[in-house]
């Protein structure tokens, strides 16, 4: 028997004895979805080895992460395009530097 089955047959029981009826299945899942989230949060400040081993795992990813630039590095300037075909020239040579996820040259056509 799946949810909507048991869900209808509840309807039914609770016709039969003049109750209130349930609640659809699914009806409040991001609600516990938020409280799961709270709940392991609350058990993250009050479990310290919870929260040092999260810290080490965030630290470790930091690590593993490539960085975008260096701390300091000027940001590479790009030529100013002040016509209409130099920017389609260099649109042209981004699209033909491209390449498939083997490395293979894009084939444009």
């Amino acid at each position: 028997m799946n949810a909507t089955q048991q869900h209808m047959l509840d309807l039914y029981r609770t016709a039969q004895h003049g109750e209130p009826a349930p609640p659809a299945p699914g009806r409040d899942d991001w609600q516990a979805v938020r409280e799961f989230r709270t709940w392991r949060e609350f058990r993250a400040v009050v479990d310290e080895n919870t929260a040092t081993r999260r810290a080490r795992w965030a630290a470790l990813l930091r690590l593993l992460r490539p960085a975008a630039r260096p701390t300091g590095a000027a940001p590479a300037r790009t030529p100013s395009l002040s016509s209409s075909a130099a920017r389609r020239d260099a649109f042209q040579e981004s699209v033909d530097s491209r390449s498939d996820v083997l490395g293979r040259p894009a084939q444009c056509g």
